[in-house]
């Protein structure tokens, strides 16, 4: 028998008697616009917060919470972080703080030549089938910054994720905005360290209360790994309730692991043999001529797969050059001048419909036929 897992990233409210608070602004050193979803926090502590859309942050701590000697961190991606002494910050406290971020150049990912044949292998990773086997969710009044993150294992060998998928089981919010990140494992012990996303891009996402399933395309952010990673869903903000109970599928899975943190810069806690369910679309990249599908596997699928033609339309008029993304095959067409497109699907097929400035519509294929497509603003 499966035991149930229930994984509880939670945080009791805090007093407010006593409280001593910093608040201000974050903004780029250059050109002194505000940097929005900036961690702010206690290095190792239990108290952090996000700087909101604006730049803009109030930290609140207990009392007896922390000392002078604590270091507040302040980091975003592309940002050099910054470290000041809760002592020197007090002494700074003569009206509204201003942090100014250095920006960080861009890593480039790194090109390997190879005079090797590769073949691109189309997999998902990850774990999509943990509906039913236990919970992972947000509960009370959570810090921003709190992330939950699992350890995905996979074979060695360059690999670029293409969609990230994950189930919703409960969220009684208007909407959730959420931060994805991706980590490389600190080596020897594990826990996530360094962000592997070097677009200098944060993956930003939206949840909204009716939706059940979410699909975030990662190819805007060029993502690669070679070996195991983690990947985590961070708190950014929570729009129409004061608390969140976001609930997400879990499990327990032999060899797995996850993790929780309940704050921007706090410590990370390691739960071993439990996993998210978060999957991934991905392609693998290799000179195993071996991995690639079976013949077999490949008539059956083309076998079930039929194509289908259509147009997509906004306010009544046709989009040239919107964009068709198979997110299960990983395939992608662009509508003619016309704005009609054709592609080839099977039943169970997720298609991605998006355009600039408009809402991504989502479909899942029950029956592969002529469809055509009404594009809502965002």
């Amino acid at each position: 028998m499966i035991r149930p897992l229930c994984l509880i990233l939670c945080i009791l409210t805090v007093g407010v008697h006593a409280q001593r608070k910093f608040s201000g602004t974050v903004v780029d050193e250059g050109t002194g616009l505000p940097i929005p979803f900036v961690n702010i926090g206690v290095v190792g502590g239990t108290t952090g917060t996000v700087s909101d859309a604006n730049g803009l942050f109030q930290l609140e701590f207990a009392p007896g919470s922390i000392s002078t000697l604590d270091i507040l961190r302040i980091s975003s991606l592309g940002y050099r972080p910054y470290e000041v002494r809760i002592s020197k910050l007090e002494q700074q406290q003569s009206g509204e703080i201003v942090i100014r971020l250095k920006a960080e150049p861009i890593a480039l990912n790194e090109v390997v030549l190879s005079n090797s044949t590769l073949y691109q292998v189309e997999e998902e990773i990850g774990y999509p089938d943990l509906a039913g086997r236990g919970i992972g969710y947000w509960k009370d009044s959570v810090a921003l910054g709190g992330e939950l993150a699992s350890l995905i294992r996979v074979d060695k060998g360059q690999r670029k994720l293409n969609t990230l998928f994950f189930e919703v089981l409960y969220n009684p919010s208007d909407s959730v905005k959420l931060r994805i990140n991706f980590y490389k494992p600190l080596s020897g012990i594990g826990y996530p360290n360094q962000n592997l996303n070097q677009s200098g891009k944060n993956i930003l996402y939206t949840l909204r209360g009716s939706d059940n399933l979410s699909v975030i395309d990662l190819e805007p952010y060029d993502l690669w790994v070679d070996e195991d990673f983690i990947i985590s869903l961070e708190l950014l903000a929570v729009y129409g309730t004061q608390n969140v109970s976001l609930s997400l599928p879990a499990g327990n899975m032999e060899r797995a692991a996850s993790f929780r943190r309940y704050a921007s810069q706090a410590s990370w806690e390691r739960i071993e043999g439990s996993a998210m369910g978060y999957y991934i679309q991905s392609t693998l990249f290799t000179d195993n001529a071996k991995r690639l599908p079976k013949a077999r596997v490949v008539r059956n699928r083309e076998k079930n797969q039929r194509e289908i033609s259509g147009f997509v339309f906004y306010a009544g008029r046709p989009l040239p050059d919107a964009r068709l993304r198979n997110y299960t095959l990983n395939k992608t067409v662009l509508t003619d001048r016309m704005g009609r497109y054709k592609t080839r699907v099977s039943k169970g097929d997720l298609l991605g419909i998006s355009y600039p400035g408009l809402k991504t519509l989502i479909v899942e294929i029950e029956d592969p036929k002529n469809f055509n497509f009404q594009m809502q603003p965002e």
